[in-house]
């Protein structure tokens, strides 16, 4: 069995920020393309039967394929990120799925709030300022991107490597 997550594929986010994302996100580094997490930790790959398949299929048809635009640059502490907007949808579909899975371990980490973001740089230190200015103008020449996620991947990562393990189609009741 292998740790799993819930996420957004972002394809589009690829070609303005995949070079930093290969030097600075070690989820990258792992083979994770461009996403927004909903649901981190799920649960292990070997629990994942069809009463959990049922469950995913169930809220995903229950929620649109969330269109947005990654439009500005943020930070936690230490991670820069691009924020979605609006991103109503994804937190709304995140939620979902957190009911969906009261099961689910918990990873000892609490946060708030949910906060939606597809992360370019993680465990940043003193370049902070640097990456941030980056993508700023990164943002600024080519505008905003927009984005439309049509899937829920559950995400596997076994081995020292994420791979997709399956693809749930968003909006289909």
């Amino acid at each position: 069995m292998s740790r799993t997550l819930l996420a957004l594929m972002v394809p589009e986010a690829e070609p303005m920020v995949g070079d930093l994302r290969a030097r600075l996100d070690p989820a990258a580094q792992m083979g994770l393309g461009a996403h927004i997490t909903l649901v981190y930790p799920f649960v292990d790959s070997g629990t994942i039967d069809e009463e959990a398949m049922e469950r995913l299929r169930d809220v995903a048809r229950a929620h649109a394929p969330p269109s947005f635009y990654l439009d500005s640059v943020r930070t936690f502490p230490s991670t820069v990120w691009l924020g979605p907007s609006p991103g109503d949808a994804i937190v709304a579909l995140a939620a979902a799925l957190e009911a969906a899975f009261p099961e689910r371990p918990r990873d000892g980490r609490a946060f708030p709030d949910y906060v939606p973001h597809l992360s370019v740089a993680r465990n940043v230190r003193g370049d902070r300022a640097v990456i941030v200015t980056t993508l700023e103008d990164r943002l600024h020449a080519s505008g905003p991107i927009p984005c439309v996620c049509r899937h829920l991947h559950v995400m596997q990562r076994a081995s020292g490597a994420w791979r997709s393990l399956v693809s749930v189609p968003l909006g289909l009741s």
